[in-house]
């Protein structure tokens, strides 16, 4: 991947999660996990909403980059830092579209819950598959076809819907106690039936959750 792909993909400001997690903030020290160039970690710092973030990230070059903006950053994947990460000292575990491309999310969030501290708390969001773009042709033309980005990403191994996650989280011991979505801006206008739009337009689903 060259440098230009990696400021596209891999530095992506996230203004959504920060508002989202402003709503319920402000945390203690942070990890986020596939926090590729460090943009949100970055932003919950310099907004107070975490006191320090430090992060995960998979590709090198990002990792690099993510080194420059946050207080510490380990290069791979989360399962090979489940040994070395100390687990223990956050207050926040941030997984932000990063649930959909684990080849076990259910085992991840498992660990997670037995390996942080008693009042962690998860924040996540991951694409919305019931979204009419993926729906749609779906239902109509049997297509279902995957993308360069998006929802439809070609990394993607698993999708969720708000119900689906929901569950997966439960299952795992994590009570949802937060929830939003990232919408574009002419849905949520005073005239636009935005509740009944919701579950076919948001782009992605924002949750927060306690361990139960």
């Amino acid at each position: 991947m060259g440098s230009d792909e990696i400021k596209e993909y891999y530095a992506t400001e996230r203004p959504e999660f920060v508002a989202f997690l402003h709503q319920h903030g402000p945390f203690g020290a942070a990890l986020d996990i596939g926090c590729a160039a460090g943009l949100l970690g970055e932003e919950l710092q310099r907004t107070g909403i975490v006191a320090a973030c430090d992060g995960i990230e998979m590709h090198e070059d990002a990792a690099r980059l993510a080194q420059t903006r946050l207080r510490q950053v380990w290069h791979g994947s989360l399962e090979n830092q489940f040994e070395t990460t100390p687990w223990q000292e956050y207050e926040l575990i941030i997984l932000a579209d990063v649930l959909e491309h684990l080849v076990d999310p259910w085992a991840a969030l498992r660990f997670l819950h037995s390996h942080t501290a008693k009042g962690c708390r998860l924040a996540l969001s991951v694409p919305n598959v019931r979204h009419y773009k993926v729906s749609m042709p779906l239902l109509f033309r049997g297509e279902f076809g995957y993308e360069d980005y998006g929802i439809m990403d070609r990394t993607h191994l698993h999708f969720f819907t708000r119900g689906s996650l929901i569950d997966t989280l439960d299952e795992c011991g994590w009570a949802v106690n937060g929830s939003g979505s990232h919408m574009k801006g002419r849905y949520r206008r005073w005239y636009m039936p935005t509740r009944l739009l919701e579950p076919f337009v948001s782009v992605q689903h924002l949750m927060i959750a306690n361990k139960r």
